[in-house]
C-alpha cells in the first residue's frame, strides 16, 4: 500500500518558515553562528570571521588568522540546524571559505492510507558553500595606483552553494529534490577603523525541484525559488573599546522587510550580547581560550526567544583560529 505523507510534506516545508512565510528556503534565512545569532543576525558589516561565508563574503579578505567553525543548534519541535567551515585569509588580497549546513527535522512519522504509523522518515536539508573575497584598492595598490587610500576600504565576494532536500523512509517512499544552485554577493566598505559599512544579496537563482509523480496518483513536478534577500547594515565601535552596535535592515523580492539590531561588549577574553531580530528578542556570550601558541579557542552561546509560539531554541558554536 503507497503510503500517504502529505502532513509530512506540509510540515518539512513549513517548520523553518520564520521569513518569508514558508518559502523555499527558509532554513538558510536562521541565521549562523551564536555570535551574529545573539546579536540578532545584525551581521552583514560585522562577517569578518569564520560566519563570513554566510553573512557577507566580502569581509573574507579581513580575517587574520585561519577558523575553523562548528555550530549546532537544540531546536523545539525536534528541528536540527549545524554547520562545520573552513575559512583561511590569502595574503595579500583575499580570504576563502568553505563550509556545509545542515539541517532538517527528526523522528518525522510516515502512515499508511488507513493512518497507521508504519516508521520514520529521514528529512535533510543540506548547503555546500564556496566562497572567495577579495581587497579591491589592495589588489589596485600592487600596481602602484590610488595609494593614497586605505587598502581595505572596498572588498567584495561571492558565494556558490549547492543545495538538496531529502525526505525517505529508504524504503518504499523516496521523495528527492534535485540538486540546486545559487549565488551570493556581499561588499564591505571600511571608511574608519570604528565603522564598516554592508551589503549582501542572497539566493539568486537558488531554487530546489521537488517531483512527486512517483509517490501519488496526481503528483506534481514544481520549482521551488527561493526569495531573493538584500542586507544592508553598518557595524560601529564605539570609542568605548569594550562596546559596539550593530544594524541591518532587511528586505525581499517577495515583500518582506525585516530589522537586526545587534549590541555586543567585549574585551580580549569574554563577551556578552543581545540583539533584536525584527520580532522576537536574543541573547548570548561568549568566551575566548588560548589553547596552544596560536591556537586558540573561541566558544559562543545564544538564546533565542520563540517567534510563533514553537519554543526556545540554544545555539552552541566553537571557532578555532590558528
Amino acid at each position: 500500500m503507497k503510503r500517504i505523507l502529505c502532513s509530512v510534506l506540509i510540515m518539512s516545508s513549513l517548520v523553518f518558515a520564520e521569513g518569508n512565510g514558508g518559502f523555499a528556503g527558509s532554513f538558510l534565512r536562521i541565521g549562523l553562528g551564536a555570535r551574529g545569532i545573539a546579536m540578532g543576525n545584525a551581521q552583514v558589516a560585522s562577517a569578518d570571521y569564520g560566519y563570513g561565508v554566510y553573512y557577507n563574503p566580502g569581509a573574507l579578505p579581513m580575517m587574520k588568522d585561519r577558523q575553523f567553525s562548528a555550530s549546532f543548534s537544540s531546536m523545539s519541535l525536534d528541528r536540527k540546524f549545524n554547520y562545520v567551515g573552513l575559512a583561511l585569509p590569502l595574503k595579500p588580497f583575499g580570504g576563502f571559505s568553505i563550509g556545509w549546513i545542515n539541517s532538517g527535522v527528526n523522528d518525522l512519522r510516515a502512515y499508511n492510507s488507513v493512518g497507521q504509523d508504519v516508521g520514520e522518515v529521514e528529512h535533510g536539508l543540506n548547503a555546500i558553500y564556496a566562497s572567495f573575497g577579495l581587497q579591491i584598492l589592495r589588489l589596485v595598490q600592487a600596481d602602484g595606483q590610488l595609494t593614497n587610500l586605505p587598502p581595505n576600504l572596498i572588498n567584495v565576494g561571492i558565494s556558490a552553494k549547492f543545495l538538496r532536500e531529502g525526505l525517505s523512509d529508504n524504503e518504499q517512499f523516496d521523495y528527492n529534490s534535485n540538486w540546486g544552485f545559487g549565488i551570493d554577493l556581499g561588499v564591505l566598505i571600511i571608511p574608519h577603523d570604528r565603522l564598516s559599512i554592508g551589503y549582501q544579496v542572497k539566493d539568486i537563482g537558488a531554487d530546489l525541484n521537488s517531483n512527486t509523480n512517483d509517490l501519488f496518483d496526481r503528483g506534481t513536478q514544481q520549482d521551488n525559488k527561493f526569495p531573493v534577500t538584500q542586507k544592508v547594515g553598518a557595524f560601529y565601535r564605539t570609542p568605548l573599546d569594550w562596546l559596539s552596535f550593530a544594524y541591518d535592515f532587511e528586505w525581499s523580492n517577495k515583500g518582506e522587510e525585516k530589522n537586526h539590531v545587534g549590541l555586543e561588549i567585549s574585551n580580549q577574553q569574554l563577551a556578552a550580547r543581545a540583539g533584536f531580530d525584527n520580532d522576537h528578542l536574543t541573547l548570548g556570550g561568549g568566551v575566548e581560550v588560548k589553547a596552544y601558541k596560536r591556537l586558540n579557542i573561541i566558544l559562543d552561546y545564544a538564546f533565542v526567544d520563540d517567534v510563533e509560539d514553537e519554543g526556545l531554541s540554544h545555539v552552541f558554536s566553537w571557532r578555532f583560529t590558528f
